[in-house]
């Protein structure tokens, strides 16, 4: 039979008999009982049941032993796709039991179906899943097959769209991961997006159009926020949909580039930043140790106001509570630590620099 299984027509069986009473038999298409309320049948050929599934007829039989493994009762056929797939019957005063009988009809139907969506849905977002990943890694796929998906999202070839990632941070003990990543499904359904997949063991991408992306950016930083620290949020590029993979690099960028300082990130809104999320770790801690490996925490403090503020002496001294004259003093001695000038524009540059790599390794 194929559509259903045994344990599934066992289950059928053993419901309709909580509800009636009386024993249940599921028989497969050649006439063979697969369940059975009654277990000493199983396994056992039923005449009856043979003939409804070649004939697709529902057969009454008024008493017993009329026909070779048949009891008194009803038996009605269960049909899928316009072919008859099983036969189910009840023991039993006809009149008393056919009720029943179609109730066991409606309960397979029913479960027949749901295994339907379950394999259909199963099958949407494998194909989701892939396209997405083609997508975002510009690698080939047949143009008809992703036409198809797209359009099924409400998407075209067209479309001006946007790729978010919501990345998960895997330096924690994640407890409460399942919670946290039915948030994040939940904040995708609350903006109507449903293009995304899950890539293990830390990731969510979602692709959509652009404006419905920037239209509900507060609800993502909602969830940033919420979860500040145990997941990032970047927002990449407005790109055409084709081009996806643009967009993915753009928000892996925007968070390399900031996740240390925040857990939302919007690529349109970087822009030193695009130069040092593309740079290496290890290269990031090399030229850090080279350029700050002779000053203290205290001093880099103050070179950060220092360029926060304009390399204005004032406004450092005020923001730091210090004497102009004092900021001036470290400002020289860190000239004379490192051999660069932090009042320099040049210096200012390679020092500026230092700061930032340092902020995000």
């Amino acid at each position: 039979m194929g559509i259903i299984s045994r344990n599934m027509a066992q289950q059928i069986v053993d419901t309709v008999k909580d509800v009636c009473g009386q024993n249940i038999n599921f028989i497969d298409d050649k006439g063979n009982i697969i369940a059975s309320t009654d277990t000493e049948r199983i396994n056992t050929f039923h005449e009856i049941g043979y003939k409804v599934a070649s004939t697709g007829n529902t057969i009454e039989v008024a008493q017993d032993d009329n026909f070779y493994g048949t009891k008194k009762g009803i038996n009605i056929p269960v049909s899928y796709n316009g072919k008859i797939v099983a036969v189910i019957g009840i023991s039993g005063d006809v009149e008393e039991v056919r009720k029943y009988a179609y109730l066991a009809q409606k309960i397979t139907d029913l479960l027949i179906r749901e295994r339907e969506l379950d394999a259909l849905g199963n099958q949407k977002k494998t194909r989701l899943n892939y396209v997405i990943r083609c997508l975002i890694s510009n690698e080939a796929v047949d143009p008809d097959y992703l036409m198809d998906t797209l359009s099924e999202n409400h998407l075209s070839k067209d479309s001006i769209c946007r790729v978010v990632i919501v990345q998960l941070n895997t330096k924690y003990n994640l407890n409460n991961l399942f919670m946290i990543q039915s948030a994040i499904t939940q904040t995708f359904s609350q903006i109507g997006s449903a293009f995304y997949r899950y890539n293990y063991p830390n990731e969510f991408i979602l692709i959509d159009e652009s404006d419905r992306i920037m239209q509900h950016k507060d609800i993502l930083k909602t969830l940033a926020d919420t979860y500040s620290g145990l997941l990032y949020i970047g927002i990449g590029s407005a790109v055409n949909i084709l081009k996806s993979n643009l967009s993915f690099n753009a928000a892996l960028t925007s968070i390399n580039s900031r996740k240390h300082i925040t857990s939302f990130i919007i690529y349109d809104n970087l822009d030193f930043e695009l130069i040092l999320g593309n740079i290496s770790d290890e290269l990031k801690s090399q030229y850090t140790a080279k350029i700050l490996n002779n000053i203290s925490d205290s001093d880099i403090g103050l070179l950060t106001t220092y360029y926060e503020n304009d390399m204005s002496l004032q406004q450092t001294s005020d923001a730091l509570y210090m004497h102009k004259n004092s900021v001036q003093y470290k400002l020289n001695r860190i000239e004379k630590n490192i051999g660069y000038d932090p009042r320099k524009f040049t210096d200012a540059v390679v020092l500026y620099s230092a700061i930032k790599l340092r902020e995000i390794l």
